[in-house]
């Protein structure tokens, strides 16, 4: 066998790049709202069966869980991502090092199971550490193919995979939660469909990537040491941003109990809508994106503008609906017992606007080969949530929790601008005015027309649809009237990238 760069994997040419990156991203979005969908289907079914109690477990177990997973804290996927040519030595370090660092995770959670015990947590939650550990190890042994067919640009068929494996994990959780089985019915969901990725991931990319499987795969200590002298300061920002999503759930668990914290759980899910269905397809393409236009200053400056103007024409209006119709939706989603989370789904969707930025921001600062940024801006935030957050939460419980959370974000923002403006020559403010103004007229139409006597007359469906509704259609209306020649310009751009033949 050869040790030659495989041929499908140099980068791309300029002409072919946008509208493969605009195709992928498609089927990013559409394995992600498909997931999301039929998740959201299932949860509710999940949420009505299951109590509070349940989903505060899982939600400590994955703070501690992040804790100790070395996987994240390595950094070696988008070391792996961003090298421009691949090699048998390269392919075969990285799974190598992903497989050795799940499975010393699943070491220390075995070790950190009689700590939580000493220290007062259920036992319940160290079981379900140690679970989450041994599904880390199915990940482990999967990541590499995922990552393979990523920075071939093959979103496709990843996203087919996600697409078949997501539905079948839920019917072992789903039995389980019928017959009793409480927070194990959940664990039972996240581990088959990690198994479930781990074989179709596999089979795909040894279907769609011939060139690599003529490689001679081998693990290489100067290659290893290469991947991890980048990835540990990608790893450390993850950390920070891991520690930044979780610590809230440890504040609550720990200083105000577990049924809160299943409320908490449930309404941090709703808030997070904005950042699932719009970051994390945006990001994951636009980072492969960045990667390969890095030396391109004037294409780089585009794909992040078109990348922040996607980010914030839909993640905007999604959290005023959201916002507007906070405690109808999780009347109707939840049940009336689920009532005490609407407070805390306010709070949480305000904040959550500025996630999709930061992580636009935190991905383009690793993709050139500045990741130390993004672990500067991302350790400030959890530096920020810490000092702040945990006193706020001693004094007011769950809603001191959120305000600590938005502190934090705002922090985070601030440095993250500073760095961007380093990077390319973007001035946020003049990406972000319209937006913003947009949302101040549809926070305003809200308060005006959303709480009147006529929608709160209609029925729990109606209300939810006419209060989201309100405030949508306020902010797009607004947004065509500031920006209305640039946002067809740029609909006109992608339409062009879709058509055959590009």
């Amino acid at each position: 066998m050869s040790e030659i760069p495989a041929q499908g994997d140099t980068i791309a040419g300029a002409g072919a790049l946008a509208p493969r990156v605009v195709r992928g991203g498609l089927w990013v979005a559409l394995a992600s709202y498909s997931s999301v969908g039929f998740g959201f289907l299932a949860n509710l079914g999940l949420t009505r069966i299951l109590g509070p109690e349940a989903f505060g477990i899982i939600a400590l177990a994955n703070f501690v869980s992040s804790l100790i997973n070395l996987r994240p804290k390595s950094g070696i996927n988008q070391a792996f991502a961003r090298l421009p040519e691949m090699s048998g030595a390269l392919a075969g370090t990285h799974l190598a090092l992903d497989v050795g660092a799940g499975t010393l995770t699943l070491v220390l959670a075995a070790a950190a199971m009689p700590v939580l015990r000493a220290f007062g947590y259920a036992s319940s939650v160290a079981w379900a550490v140690l679970a989450l550990a041994a599904v880390g190890v199915l990940d482990s042994v999967m990541g590499t193919a995922w990552v393979l067919l990523d920075r071939e640009l093959r979103f496709r068929d990843s996203s087919l995979v996600s697409i078949a494996a997501f539905p079948l994990s839920y019917l072992p959780a789903f039995w389980l939660a019928l017959h009793g089985a409480g927070y194990w019915s959940l664990l039972a969901q996240t581990g088959t469909y990690s198994l479930l990725l781990l074989l179709g991931m596999w089979w795909m990319a040894r279907r769609r990537l011939p060139h690599i499987w003529r490689l001679e795969w081998r693990f290489d200590g100067r290659v290893a040491r290469s991947l991890l002298r980048f990835g540990v300061v990608v790893g450390a920002a993850t950390m920070a941003g891991l520690f930044l999503t979780q610590f809230d759930n440890f504040l609550v668990g720990t200083f105000v109990g577990l049924t809160v914290l299943g409320f908490y759980d449930r309404a941090y899910r709703i808030a997070q809508w904005p950042t699932v269905l719009v970051s994390g397809v945006v990001n994951r393409t636009a980072f492969y994106t960045y990667a390969r236009v890095q030396d391109d200053p004037a294409r780089l400056l585009k794909s992040v503008t078109m990348a922040l103007w996607v980010i914030t024409s839909l993640a905007l209006p999604l959290a005023l609906a959201i916002f507007a119709a906070a405690p109808d939706l999780v009347a109707l989603l939840y049940g009336p017992k689920w009532l005490p989370a609407a407070p805390f789904v306010r709070f949480l969707v305000v904040f959550s606007l500025l996630r999709p930025v930061l992580d636009l921001m935190g991905s383009l600062f690793v993709a050139v080969g500045r990741p130390k940024r993004a672990t500067a801006v991302s350790g400030l935030q959890a530096v920020a949530l810490a000092v702040v957050a945990t006193p706020l939460t001693l004094l007011r419980g769950a809603v001191g929790t959120c305000i600590g959370v938005g502190v934090a974000f705002g922090v985070g923002l601030v440095a993250a601008y500073r760095y961007l403006r380093r990077t390319v020559d973007l001035s946020l403010y003049g990406a972000l005015a319209a937006p913003a103004a947009s949302t101040a007229l549809a926070l305003a139409a809200y308060g005006l027309m959303g709480r009147g006597a006529a929608i709160a007359a209609l029925p729990l469906v109606a209300r939810v649809a006419a209060k989201g509704g309100l405030v949508t259609g306020v902010f797009v209306a607004a947004m065509l009237a500031f920006e209305g020649r640039t946002t067809v310009e740029r609909l006109r751009y992608v339409w062009q990238q879709l058509q055959p033949g590009r």
